[in-house]
């Protein structure tokens, strides 16, 4: 007789969780929207730390670029009371040729 009364009690367990989904439908479908909302922000989350750690890199190259040119313009600064620096600068820039010396050109076909 206590046997058929716990079956009975779990079967009215059973039928009374059943029950109260049916009853409280509007909860578990809140629960699925929130589930759903909270997947996408995590996907989003994922592609935007994907994408900051990509300009990253990009910014660590091109802020090896800009430091090696601040250090070529240093030592431009630093050497500009050497005459031979002086020198080279005219040569590469202007094109100024010394005295004893013949300037070249070339003639690409076209």
């Amino acid at each position: 007789m206590q046997a058929q009364k716990k079956t009975h009690k779990k079967n009215n367990s059973s039928f009374s969780l059943l029950g109260l989904c049916r009853r409280s439908w509007w909860v578990v479908l809140f629960c699925c929207g929130c589930f759903t909302v909270y997947a996408q922000a995590v996907q989003k989350k994922s592609k935007d730390c994907l994408d900051l750690r990509d300009r990253i890199g990009k910014l660590r190259v091109e802020k090896e670029g800009i430091t090696r040119l601040h250090e070529d313009l240093l030592l431009q600064i630093g050497s500009q009371s050497d005459p031979q620096w002086i020198e080279l600068t005219l040569k590469k820039q202007l094109g100024v040729v010394p005295e004893g010396q013949k300037k070249v050109y070339f003639k690409k076909d076209e």
